[in-house]
């Protein structure tokens, strides 16, 4: 049999096996009625793209801002010309329609020379340079920006938690798929957009064998990412993604083309917002990743786009020299810009144009609080320094309270290293792995094998000084060598009984980081796993906080400071039908503040308003 290519079209048979897993199976939603009011809701605003939206000071001119929606990082979910042939599952509706999207939790947005396809924000398209097939994907955007809606303003929150559903939308996508196969008159409407004026019996049937191949790849990872079965079908949700355990997956368990790796998605986390990313020593919940390094920045990129369908493989190399090889569709210029913007990144100020004006007074006396009940953790930094580099406060988990799946995951998780055995957990440094290594390690050589396999690419999106220095390749592998050694501390049998308890300064210690409150007033719902609604909630001691909330609207409550809670688009649980608290979804701990008499929590939150 002949090998093929459609003339306007070339698409690998693995290429499902090339992305990366940020999405879970299982999701619905809800069918009760107020959460079907609010959806039709929504969908009459999703019809019209151009949509007003108010736009805050933070820092970007509008150009910035669509460059930040609309820049490529490399993400490849499908063919544009698949993605905007694709109908939904049950209907002839298009998944790409505004109304869908927006039904996820997506943020449509008219065309424009940024956006020509009028793709929702965040969703951006990657050129492949060998095929010149437009992809689409993922940018930072689609995970970090959302919107607030008050009074019929509709207010752009720039780096803000988005409130979109991943998994959601990946189960549906991959429905999509299924019943296009399934459903012939289905698929002939998909091939006729695909193939247009190239649409024959021929090229139909060769297009029709590579949809199925990829729809075979993708329900493999919907295996690999899926939850066990005692795990309600919503448990993620609107908001929230275990985006560590899908990176991890996306290293052990598909780039090792080793299912038997993948670990249970039981640790969903709120996603960080942005402002002042760029200026912390130490990023993700756990601080787990140094942000002031050589490659500091551009790893922790490179580790999201992995995430984010990076196409990520590694493979066995063809010469001693290279025993393995590390390939992706990261794009490395992409993100060196993206990292730019993001370090010019302000928090968004209370605007009291559109929200309620903050009682000054009450806000004077709420300064005082903070100071006492939350400072020692939560450092204020003025709005003139915002720009300034700051040290994170970790705080163990003994101490804070809060649900530890997250941290726990991160060090426990443990997978067989496969080809990568008897080769340096660091790529050019560090132990050699064994038969066996925590998950993240496998990961962290991923990353560093797509960024030292790309030096100067590399280099430049690191920003870097362009000195001699570092001026060759040589000169740059060492400095990168020495880095590595440096930062190879987690140990291969780190188990449960070896976490201590105190003292963040080790890597065996369980913590999480406490950053300035900048702009906290726009990033609900609240804690690492977004498992406290509002303000007012965190104020109120954690064996009294809600237990049940819907989660996904983008209305908003400015007096408790967060989201409504009485109608949504899926709800968040705390507890199991036993009565017991859900691994990953605990609201408990982070009591600072609860004793305070309800005069004074209003105060302190009028003053968290105007930072």
């Amino acid at each position: 049999m002949r090998l093929f290519k459609l003339k306007r079209l070339n698409i690998s048979g693995h290429l499902f096996l090339r992305f990366f897993a940020l999405f879970t199976a299982g999701l619905l939603l809800h069918g009760c009625s107020s959460h079907k009011q609010y959806l039709q809701s929504d969908s009459e605003y999703a019809q019209n793209v151009q949509i007003k939206r108010v736009m805050l000071a933070q820092g970007w001119d509008n150009d910035t801002r669509q460059l930040f929606w609309f820049t490529s990082q490399g993400s490849r979910i499908l063919p544009l010309s698949w993605f905007s042939a694709l109908e939904l599952a049950q209907s002839q509706k298009l998944f790409l329609s505004a109304e869908h999207m927006d039904s996820l939790g997506y943020l449509p947005a008219a065309a424009s020379s940024y956006n020509p396809a009028a793709l929702p924000i965040g969703f951006a398209l990657d050129q492949d340079n060998k095929t010149k097939t437009s992809w689409v994907g993922l940018t930072c955007a689609a995970c970090h920006t959302n919107q607030i809606d008050y009074q019929g303003e509709h207010i752009l929150i720039e780096g803000a938690p988005t409130l979109a559903n991943f998994e959601l939308f990946y189960r549906q996508l991959v429905e999509s798929l299924q019943q296009t196969l399934k459903k012939p008159e289905k698929y002939k409407r998909f091939a006729q957009r695909v193939l247009k004026a190239d649409y024959d019996a021929q090229n139909s049937q060769q297009l029709f064998e590579q949809l199925a191949n990829t729809t075979k790849n993708a329900e493999l990872r919907l295996q690999v990412n899926a939850l066990p079965a005692s795990y309600p079908k919503d448990f993620a949700g609107f908001g929230r993604l275990d985006a560590f355990g899908n990176i991890q997956n996306a290293a052990s368990a598909l780039a090792l083309h080793n299912p038997n790796n993948a670990s249970a998605l039981n640790a969903p986390v709120s996603y960080p917002f942005l402002w002042g990313t760029h200026q912390s020593n130490v990023v993700q919940w756990n601080g787990s990743a140094n942000n002031r390094s050589l490659i500091g920045p551009l790893s922790r990129n490179v580790g999201e786009v992995i995430g984010v369908f990076g196409g990520l493989k590694i493979s066995k190399g063809s010469s001693n020299n290279a025993k393995i090889n590390y390939s992706s569709s990261v794009d490395l210029k992409g993100l060196g810009q993206l990292e730019k913007w993001v370090k010019a990144l302000r928090s968004p100020i209370w605007d009291s144009r559109y929200l309620p004006a903050i009682d000054q007074q009450a806000a004077t006396a709420g300064a005082l609080i903070y100071q006492d009940q939350c400072e020692g953790c939560h450092q204020v930094i003025s709005r003139d320094q915002d720009q300034e580099n700051y040290l994170a406060t970790m705080i163990p988990i003994a101490e804070v309270g809060t649900d530890p799946s997250m941290a726990r995951n991160a060090v426990l998780h443990v997978a067989q290293t496969g080809i990568l055995e008897g080769t340096k957990e660091r790529v050019i440094a560090g132990e050699v792995f064994e038969s066996k290594a925590p998950a993240i390690k496998i990961a962290v050589n991923g990353v560093l094998g797509v960024i030292l396999g790309n030096l100067i690419p590399s280099l430049k999106a690191s920003q870097a000084p362009n000195d001699k220095s570092i001026a060759s390749d040589i000169a740059l592998m060492k400095r990168l060598k020495a880095f590595l050694a440096s930062r190879a501390k987690i140990t291969n049998n780190t188990s449960s009984q070896d976490l201590s308890t105190t003292g963040c300064e080790s890597v065996r210690v369980l913590c999480y980081k406490a950053r300035p409150l900048n702009g906290i007033w726009a990033t609900a719902p609240y804690l690492h796993n977004g498992s406290v609604a509002n303000l007012w909630q965190l104020l109120t001691p954690d064996s009294q906080r809600l237990t049940q909330f819907w989660v996904g609207s983008r209305q908003f409550d400015p007096f408790n400071v967060g989201f409504i809670t009485d109608k949504g688009r899926s709800k968040l649980t705390v507890l199991t039908k036993t009565g017991e608290i859900q691994q990953g979804n605990s609201n408990r701990g982070h009591n600072y503040g609860t004793v305070l008499s309800a005069h004074k929590k209003r105060q302190l939150i009028e003053y968290l308003k105007t930072l």
